[in-house]
């Protein structure tokens, strides 16, 4: 069965269509892993847009997107955010942020209420497209990487590693 579209998908493809914006929109089975993802959506892995909410110590959400074969490197965010600390955020602090559970967290924390900052991995916007779940397990939408770091408005930053 499909689910029906959320309001974070909504907002996404509102935005992408009003600003004329080329894209794919793809509705598949569950996925929760950037593998699975990668497999339904018949993309490269290396394409997956993978966005984490973290805390920091302070208490500030941000959004770190990462490429789906790389981790985020908590010691260089750290350092970025001028932060001692900085964690995953709890999944019920996620969906009260978001409207999303964690693994469909779409890569625009910018669209947000209130707005959570996104910082990007270098890494990823030296691919031609990005794919991401948008706002739910069953769906997701590929666009180019400049486009999306436009639209998120993104701050890109060497914050990744390899896994």
């Amino acid at each position: 069965m499909e689910e029906p579209e959320t309001p974070a998908y909504r907002r996404i493809v509102a935005l992408l269509r009003s600003e004329g914006v080329a894209h794919e929109e793809f509705a598949h089975g569950h996925v929760h892993s950037s593998e699975d993802a990668a497999s339904v959506r018949g993309t490269r892995i290396e394409e997956a847009a993978k966005a984490l909410v973290l805390e920091t110590g302070s208490g500030r959400l941000v959004q770190c997107i990462v490429a789906g074969h790389r981790r985020a490197d908590l010691r260089k965010l750290k350092a970025l955010l001028g932060e001692r600390n900085v964690s995953l955020a709890h999944p019920a602090k996620v969906l009260a942020a978001t409207g999303c559970p964690i693994g469909s967290v779409p890569p625009f924390g910018n669209l947000c209420e209130p707005p959570i900052p996104v910082y990007a991995d270098a890494e990823l916007l030296t691919r031609d497209h990005v794919v991401f779940s948008a706002g739910s397990h069953y769906r997701s939408v590929r666009m180019r990487a400049q486009d999306w770091a436009r639209l998120s408005g993104a701050t890109v930053a060497d914050i990744g590693k390899e896994r």
